[in-house]
C-alpha cells in the first residue's frame, strides 16, 4: 500500500493541488515540502525524505511553468 501511495497517489495530488494553487509560484512548492517533511518525521521513516525533496521539485516544475503559461497568455 505504501508502495501505491508514493509512486502514484502522492505525485497525483501534488500536481492537482500546485495546479490549482494560489498565484504566487513559490508558495505551493514551499507548502509541499513542510507537508511531506511533517509526513516523513511522523508517518513515514527517514528515507522517505528524498521523495518529499522530489515532490517539492514536482511542485516547483509546475508552478513555473503555469507561471509561464500564464505570463504567455496574457501577452
Amino acid at each position: 500500500m505504501e508502495f501505491l501511495f508514493v509512486l502514484f497517489i502522492c505525485p497525483i495530488v501534488v500536481l492537482l493541488a500546485t495546479r490549482l494553487s494560489v498565484k504566487q509560484w513559490f508558495v505551493m512548492p514551499i507548502v509541499t515540502f513542510i507537508v511531506f517533511a511533517i509526513l516523513t518525521v511522523t508517518v513515514f521513516n527517514v528515507t522517505f525524505f528524498i521523495w518529499a525533496v522530489m515532490y517539492s521539485l514536482l511542485s516547483l516544475t509546475v508552478s513555473l511553468t503555469m507561471k509561464f503559461k500564464r505570463r504567455n497568455v496574457n501577452v
